[in-house]
């Protein structure tokens, strides 16, 4: 399957960017995504815009327009369903561009699926407001189940609102009607809240080189420290050239920064980020399996992918989830000569191994140039705006990425649904049954395979991929430990041997 288009703008100036998507957890179906949406790219002037998918994310359709009350600008979508089917954005309010004056933290709701949107509840009013972010418990087994949660940075303090009831009031920790907006933490940047199948509320965040995390098991009423998932980090505020106040990649013009990215299954974390200590951009990552008291990853985390890659790309933004079953996914942007116009790609890696290792693939059909219909952060020419995240989620049917694409010309958004890896355990026992299997596929006539989250098909095998099969069933068969395991390594080998002499024979011209 293609890349899936889900905005058509007609304008240069209706520039998209800065997304998020969310996949209702209880109707797979129905899945909203939010970004901003430019009315003029070079004074910095947008508001928000969403869309909606009912068919799984097949199809997309535009929302209807949020209404605006006491401001003009509107940015950082954080979008969240609760367990009734409303779905939520928090928004950031502000007046006059290119500078953005912040106004404050509002609050709208949908209770159709994100076709339309209610007027805004404004909850926090603060020039300070910024880098929101928005988590709802949908779980039914919850003891918080309804409760949806933002919580976002007021200068360095992050502040927290939650709703119990539905979205009629919004109030911060503690018992009873305590005012939206508690102070949790004195160093915050860029807070991300997630909230496990039993209600816990994880929070993480970066403070200079560290990625800190606080915890709620009591629905918000109060938050605890967590074992930090990593110090040591070297952000890419730290590690790149600034040349007009905020980091850049050589070869590009856009801004980066460095912000973490976490998920949560049962009582396993995974966090991941922007990391600039091997002189390049790496994504970096921190799990934990024990809701955050310990990290097997390391001080200072690990990378995500193990195998070398290039010194002159450049790996950012990352967004990290689970699926329904476990698996997870992180997606980021790949930025670099392709093959010598710098353009960035989509790529996916994909953990069913609790994090161990990772596969990557490219989700993307074709690169795109971050250099056209570039929007100017804060009107400065010289820094571009591609976002500082991207959106992604998941469903029983696959990942979500999200991304900002310019393949027609404008900055629109594009998606697709990159099915997720199988968690497969084999038991020692099955190690013959397996060489058996793969011994029946050599005499498969090819087919369809998802390979970096599309159909691609494959046609029949030629001899030399018959050889590394059989190769590929006689290394299996050694895990056998009974006369079974070594009668099939011998027709293993035979079978090599017959397919090369064949293969001989037909290169000599005599068959």
């Amino acid at each position: 399957m293609s890349n899936i288009q889900v905005t058509h703008d007609s304008s240069v100036n209706n520039a998209r960017s800065e997304s998020n998507i969310v996949v209702n957890p209880n109707n797979p179906k129905q899945i909203v995504a939010g970004s901003k949406k430019f009315k003029d790219i070079h004074n910095y002037d947008f508001i928000l815009a969403t869309e909606y998918s009912t068919d799984g994310g097949l199809s997309w359709h535009d929302s209807a327009a949020f209404t605006l009350s006491g401001f003009t600008l509107l940015t950082d979508p954080a979008l969240a369903w609760d367990d009734v089917g409303n779905v939520y954005l928090v928004g950031l309010s502000g007046n006059n561009p290119p500078t953005f004056d912040t106004v404050g933290i509002v609050i709208y709701g949908s209770t159709d699926g994100g076709q339309t949107w209610s007027a805004p509840k404004p909850i926090h009013n603060s020039a300070g407001d910024d880098k929101q972010w928005a988590a709802g418990d949908a779980n039914p087994a919850s003891p918080f189940h309804g409760r949806v949660y933002a919580v976002w940075d007021d200068g360095s303090d992050m502040r927290f609102a939650r709703t119990t009831d539905h979205g009629a009031t919004w109030v911060g920790t503690g018992v009873g009607a305590t005012p939206a907006g508690t102070v949790l933490v004195n160093d915050s940047f860029s807070p991300e809240i997630n909230v496990a199948a039993n209600g816990d509320i994880y929070i993480v965040w970066i403070a200079g080189n560290e990625i800190k995390m606080i915890v709620s098991t009591d629905g918000g009423d109060s938050f605890s420290p967590a074992t930090s998932p990593a110090t040591g980090v070297t952000t890419l505020d730290a590690g790149l050239p600034a040349p007009h106040g905020w980091p850049v990649f050589p070869g590009g013009t856009f801004r980066v920064l460095t912000i973490p990215s976490a998920s949560v299954f049962g009582s396993t974390i995974a966090v991941a980020w922007a990391d600039f200590r091997e002189g390049v951009s790496r994504i970096y990552c921190a799990v934990s399996t024990d809701g955050g008291a310990s990290w097997p990853t390391g001080l200072s985390g690990k990378p995500l992918l193990a195998e070398p890659i290039s010194t002159s790309l450049q790996h950012f933004h990352p967004q990290i989830v689970f699926d329904p079953g476990g698996v997870i996914g992180c997606a980021f942007y790949e930025f670099g000569p392709k093959p010598s116009t710098p353009l960035i790609d989509v790529i996916i890696a994909q953990s069913v191994d609790g994090g161990a290792s990772f596969s990557r693939a490219t989700v993307t059909d074709q690169p795109w140039d971050p250099a056209i219909d570039a929007p100017w952060s804060h009107g400065d020419s010289n820094v571009t705006f591609i976002g500082d995240y991207f959106g992604l989620d998941a469903s029983t049917r696959g990942f979500y990425p999200l991304w900002t694409d310019t393949r027609t010309g404008i900055q629109e958004l594009w998606t697709d649904i990159v099915q997720a890896h199988a968690r497969v355990t084999i038991p020692p026992g099955l190690y013959g049954q397996v060489a058996q299997i793969l011994d029946g596929i050599i005499q498969d006539g090819g087919g369809d395979q998802i390979v970096g989250g599309h159909i691609v098909h494959i046609p029949p095998w030629g001899p030399e991929l018959d050889i590394l099969l059989g190769v590929a069933i006689q290394r299996i068969a050694t895990l056998v430990a009974s006369p079974g395991g070594i009668a099939i390594q011998r027709a293993a080998m035979a079978m090599v041997a017959h397919v090369a002499q064949q293969e001989i024979k037909r290169l000599e011209g005599k068959e």
